[in-house]
């Protein structure tokens, strides 16, 4: 268990992480030995995530003396969990009799009582990756494995924000195609992929003459690369790449879901924000990338069919994505004349959910920036929709919309 030791991490002894982890694991062996069923409930959650789901998590009772005893017997698996409530004394005596029949190249996570940094730098010295302080939470405990496979070296990975409606034509779309344009004026580099691969309405939107799709150009996923990733972008603005379909009539076959998921993998190594525009159809690509996204905004309209079809999706999403935040509801068409609407707050509280935004019925805004190929903030920048893209940008990136950055830092700006 003898590693090169590892540097420091200044927050590990103060408290836990409550913000999202982001990235993947790769396809490794997970194994924790639990002392309590605190713990043991948490590494259930982990085992559920999505983050982790080319993993195999165990989760085994005993703590390390559990562990010792499995390692002696069969090999070390790619990363071990282990809790012990102990003194400090008891935990390195546990360490101890761990360390022959452990395997150098596994990586371990300890997870104690004992609030030190002294111990936690002696473990680090005996090369223990990480110490987290009980209690501990599923989300603590993701963060930590998360940390131990950075994505092919790279110093950040970009956020995935995935735009839905829970109905067609309910403008899940125009919203992607504009909060991604309006991401991008912070000076932060977006990429927006449109995956209605059949109808998609980006490159019309945006115009964008583009013949051929790039799902119909993406190859079999291991001769996807980075290279091949940036032929298929169109640039719209300094900030704003695209992914767009094709302007041609056309029905082009869904690629295979892997495929796709090594594309997003590539996109978000490249870019600090990418903004997918899903189309509403209960596929299994629309449903692995609503799983595999770090944020999901749902569109709805305000009616008794869109109330039905969200709570089915929410349903899902809490399912799937246990540890996650809950989709952001956009209401969108607010006062349509002549139509019975349930009142916002209503539908929000049938969802038992947040209402993260609001949007009036504006044909005349929406119409023009339509027919002339522009975005609504180019069309109105008092318009309430102008603001509460804004709004959204700003919370999504973390980000004020005034604030412009110069040079490479830019390009990481969250």
């Amino acid at each position: 268990m003898k590693h090169t030791p590892l540097e420091l991490r200044p927050d590990a002894l103060v408290g836990q992480p409550q913000t999202q982890p982001v990235g993947t694991t790769p396809h490794i062996s997970l194994h924790a030995f639990c002392e309590t069923a605190a713990v043991a409930a948490s590494m259930g959650r982990v085992a559920s995530d999505r983050r982790l789901s080319r993993a195999r998590v165990s989760v085994t009772m005993g703590g390390i003396a559990a562990a010792t005893s499995y390692c002696s017997g069969q090999p070390t698996p790619d990363v071990m969990i282990l809790e012990n409530g102990g003194s400090r004394a008891d935990l390195l005596a546990a360490l101890a009799d761990l360390a022959p029949v452990c395997d150098p190249a596994t990586k371990v996570i300890v997870v104690g009582a004992t609030n030190d940094i002294a111990l936690y730098r002696e473990l680090v010295a005996e090369g223990v990756a990480e110490y987290l302080l009980a209690p501990v939470d599923a989300l603590a405990l993701i963060g930590a494995v998360l940390r131990l496979f950075p994505n092919e070296g790279a110093a950040h990975i970009g956020k995935i924000h995935a735009v839905i409606g829970t109905k067609g034509g309910v403008g899940s779309s125009v919203l992607a195609q504009n909060l991604a344009w309006t991401m991008s004026q912070g000076s932060t580099a977006t990429l927006l992929a449109d995956l209605d691969l059949q109808f998609g309405t980006v490159a019309l939107n945006c115009n964008i003459e583009c013949h051929t799709g790039f799902a119909d150009q993406l190859p079999e996923g291991q001769n996807l690369d980075g290279t091949l990733l940036e032929r298929l972008l169109f640039k719209h603005g300094p900030d704003l790449s695209i992914l767009p379909c094709a302007t041609a009539a056309q029905i082009a076959r869904d690629p295979d879901v892997d495929v796709i998921r090594k594309m997003l993998d590539l996109a978000r190594a490249t870019f600090p924000h990418v903004v997918l525009d899903l189309p509403n159809a209960w596929s299994p690509l629309v449903r692995s990338t609503l799983v595999a996204a770090d944020n999901i905004l749902l569109v709805a309209e305000p009616d008794l069919a869109n109330l039905r079809n969200a709570r089915g999706m929410l349903d899902f999403l809490k399912m799937t994505r246990p540890n996650d935040d809950p989709p952001q509801l956009i209401l969108n068409r607010i006062g349509l004349p002549k139509r019975r609407e349930i009142k916002p707050e209503k539908f929000a509280a049938a969802l038992e959910t947040d209402l993260a935004a609001k949007i009036a019925f504006d044909p005349a805004l929406f119409s023009s920036a339509t027919a002339n190929g522009q975005m609504i903030e180019e069309v109105s920048k008092a318009a309430p929709m102008t603001r509460v893209l804004q709004h959204l940008a700003e919370q999504l990136t973390g980000r004020t919309h005034a604030t412009k950055r110069r040079g490479l830092g830019r390009l990481w700006g969250r």
